[in-house]
């Protein structure tokens, strides 16, 4: 009977004495990081009251989040900050998210209709996941080039029929391949029109695949294909309508994922710029912006919106919230998204910051709200001048500068290691 009892309460002890390890474990192995976002959110917050969500997005264990959200609690208040039921005001919505190669602890303080971010970076050394060790490289295949463009070259598109290049004054269907293209059909746009400073085109397929439409400021241009089977030459006739037009602008031309909202934005024809207007309406004003990327959204069937605003900020639009996205300060104002095999499935490649007569591309992914370098920078041996998803949303296309009358096109692809 004693021994009984000593081996029953022995059972006890040991089990008090692994549970108080397993705690003492997670609390050694998450303790800095709760203390750095605790501190964050006290800097934002000030001494005051708010509601704790947490929420775990990452491979952490689910035994391993209790004693997170204690230590977060502790460290809060040590601060100062009171921790409240869901009557409170305030809100502090904690994400413990991870991409390949780190994980990331982001906070949103909401206070009222005002939200701010904090955020933490975890060492990489805690993922354990074999996913840690994938990489992405970018490749880029030529499919144009000239030396004697007739103004700036603005958009490229590949057709069932070959490419067709759209420069400030004209546009050109070329047919053939990559190796040896033929012109077969050049049109003018009338090169007495003003342009502004930095000019900007766009080109969309025609649902026959042939087809195209050509969206400049203030003016919108359907160029369409008619055969001719018994002619002696297998081009056919080729014809282009143009007309005056202030219509919103696609900008969800490449599909990188499989909703897609049909957006569209109001360009100004007298700046380089979007005024901010989207349709359909999103719910939310959005401030004037120079670039926008189509996401489909990590956890749920919707899409987000990443915006580059002309202050310069890199913003998130999901639902009716807009948020700021961190480490993008080396991004310049291209950006576009592609759908690949590789990381989280999507990947942003982002042109570099500053004027560079040796511009680069880098591929990025979004963890949580912030942007994390997938990729080594792929040199493009000149000045992107646009860049812009690739209609079936897996490539981007970049025009890129090498000289001042020398222009290339080329497709970028993110590959897997």
């Amino acid at each position: 009977m004693i021994r009984s009892r000593f081996l029953s309460g022995c059972r006890w002890f040991c089990l008090v004495l692994l549970l108080a390890g397993q705690f003492a474990h997670a609390a050694n192995h998450w303790e800095q990081p709760a203390s750095q976002l605790a501190t964050q959110i006290a800097e934002i917050l000030g001494s005051g009251q708010a509601q704790l969500v947490l929420s775990n997005r990452s491979t952490i264990e689910a035994s391993e989040i209790a004693p997170i959200r204690r230590m977060l609690e502790q460290d809060l208040r040590s601060h100062g900050v009171a921790l409240s039921g869901a009557e409170s005001a305030n809100i502090i919505r904690v994400t413990l998210s991870e991409n390949t190669r780190e994980r990331l602890w982001v906070a949103e303080v909401i206070e009222g209709n005002r939200t701010q971010v904090a955020m933490v970076h975890v060492d990489r050394e805690t993922l354990a996941a074999p996913a840690a060790q994938t990489g992405i490289v970018l490749e880029k295949k030529s499919l144009w080039s000239s030396d004697q463009p007739d103004g700036p070259v603005l958009a490229a598109l590949e057709t069932h029929a070959g490419l067709v290049i759209l420069e400030q004054e004209e546009i050109v269907v070329l047919a053939g391949s990559t190796a040896a293209w033929r012109e077969e059909k050049r049109w003018n746009l009338d090169a007495g029109r003003p342009f502004n400073r930095d000019p900007r085109g766009m080109l969309q397929p025609a649902p026959d695949g042939i087809g195209f439409t050509a969206v400049l400021p203030g003016r919108l241009c359907d160029g369409s294909y008619a055969a001719q089977p018994d002619a002696s030459e297998p081009t056919g006739n080729w014809s282009l309508h143009c007309r005056e037009s202030d219509d919103p602008w696609s900008v969800d031309v490449g599909k990188t994922g499989t909703a897609s909202a049909d957006l569209h934005a109001f360009y100004n024809a007298s700046r380089n710029y979007f005024t901010g207007v989207i349709t359909p309406n999103p719910g939310m004003d959005i401030t004037p912006f120079y670039s926008v990327a189509v996401l489909p959204h990590p956890t749920v069937d919707h899409l987000a919106l990443l915006i580059h605003g002309i202050d310069g900020k890199v913003q998130m639009m999901e639902g009716n919230s807009l948020r700021p996205v961190a480490g993008m300060r080396d991004w310049g104002s291209d950006f576009a998204a592609v759908h690949s095999a590789c990381g989280v499935g999507t990947q942003i490649l982002a042109s570099a910051s500053g004027e560079a007569e040796n511009d680069s591309l880098r591929a990025y992914e979004l963890a949580s709200q912030e942007a994390v370098a997938v990729s080594a920078p792929l040199e493009m041996g000149g000045t992107i001048t646009a860049l812009w998803t690739a209609p079936e949303g897996t490539t981007a296309l970049a025009v890129v500068r090498k000289s001042a009358k020398e222009y290339e096109v080329d497709r970028v692809s993110a590959l897997c290691l």
